[in-house]
């Protein structure tokens, strides 16, 4: 009888450290489950999916009528059905691939958004935690202040420095922990969940970035070689010359052919001014990650220095060689410094992982327009 209690008891334990892993891994968050969940709840996508399921539609039907056709060879050796067997496959392919292609485009639009969303709540997350161990910070030197008031060994008006030093250290955690929650509902509602739902952990180990970067022409190749917009475009001017080839085979009028010449060349100039829109995108991009990468070292430095300032001035106090206001100056220097710091890292962060995207198939919904 008592092994089968404690069996059971084994299992009840099991059980509820099972159920306590699950929930626990439920509320955490990670950049990659918010693109994720993102991208399956975005009704842009869904839409675009639509687009795709019907061009799909359109060309199994036209294969039927590519197979109709070739049998139709069999007995009607016409130029029109060689063009049609011939054609009419390149041309539902080059749909496809369009429309394909435009799925990777709108699908990194919504990665894009999902990733800026999660960088915003992470700085926020940072912000607050740093504020609430400032404002505690501040809130103990405030209490040992007051003991050395009523001592008599500090003025009020030093008091009252600390005091406000701590109000304006509160002040500041309840803007973070406001624009945390902001946070946090909107990514909710990005991700379709309730917006009151809460995470007890965010996840943030990936998101560190590199400290080499390509030079503008390799960019700039990579993207050449890769973006939606130029092998879209580079398709239907191929199909529209292997068109062209095949109608002056069947003798056209000479309107035809200037027509279709006219098409062929508004195609070469609309693929120029592509490319000449993807290099100048790329070209804006690096601008922005030179700027970004300069940034962030400037930060780091500038952490550094709050950090030994603070240092130095902890052992000045404990000299009695500054007052405690010049120590907390010193304390709340290094808090901002400190969330300076991990801003920039994020957003220096979200700047290549933009220019990854530019430099693959792309992540402006508008390109395909």
């Amino acid at each position: 009888m008592k092994k089968a209690v404690v069996s059971i008891l084994l299992i009840g334990t099991m059980l509820v450290s099972t159920t306590s892993a699950v929930q626990a891994n439920e509320y955490k968050l990670d950049i990659e489950k918010v693109a994720i969940e993102s991208v399956a709840n975005s009704q842009f996508i869904r839409s675009y999916n639509r687009q795709v399921d019907l061009v799909k539609k359109n060309s199994a039907d036209a294969g039927a009528m590519v197979n109709q056709a070739k049998q139709a060879l069999i007995f009607f050796n016409s130029y029109e059905l060689v063009k049609v067997v011939v054609l009419t496959p390149q041309m539902m392919e080059n749909m496809m691939t369009q429309v394909t292609n435009g799925q990777a485009v709108v699908t990194n639009a919504v990665r894009l958004s999902a990733y800026s969303e999660y960088i915003n709540l992470l700085k926020a997350d940072y912000a607050l935690n740093t504020q609430a161990d400032l404002m505690n910070s501040l809130y103990e030197d405030y209490k040992k202040a007051r003991l050395q008031q009523e001592q008599g060994s500090i003025t009020e008006y030093e008091l009252r420095l600390a005091e406000i030093a701590y109000e304006q250290a509160r002040y500041n955690y309840l803007s973070a922990q406001n624009g945390r929650e902001s946070a946090v509902m909107g990514i909710n509602n990005m991700m379709g969940e309730d917006i009151s739902k809460k995470y007890a952990a965010l996840q943030d180990n990936n998101i560190v970035p590199s400290l080499q970067v390509k030079t503008l022409g390799e960019y700039t190749d990579l993207a050449l070689a890769n973006r939606v917009e130029i092998i879209n475009k580079q398709n239907t001017l191929d199909l529209k010359k292997q068109q062209y080839l095949y109608d002056r085979a069947g003798m056209p009028t000479e309107l035809d052919v200037q027509q279709q010449e006219y098409e062929i060349e508004n195609l070469e100039n609309e693929l120029a001014l592509a490319r000449i829109d993807v290099q100048q995108n790329i070209s804006e991009l690096y601008t922005g990650l030179e700027s970004a990468m300069k940034k962030l070292e400037a930060m780091k430095y500038l952490a550094k220095q709050a950090e030994e300032n603070y240092a130095a001035a902890q052992t000045s106090y404990e000299n009695s060689l500054i007052s405690l206001n010049d120590l907390n100056n010193t304390k709340i220097a290094k808090a901002q410094a400190d969330i300076n710091l991990k801003d920039a890292e994020l957003d220096t962060w979200l700047v290549q992982t933009t220019m990854g995207m530019a430099c693959n198939a792309g992540y402006m919904p508008t390109i395909l327009q």
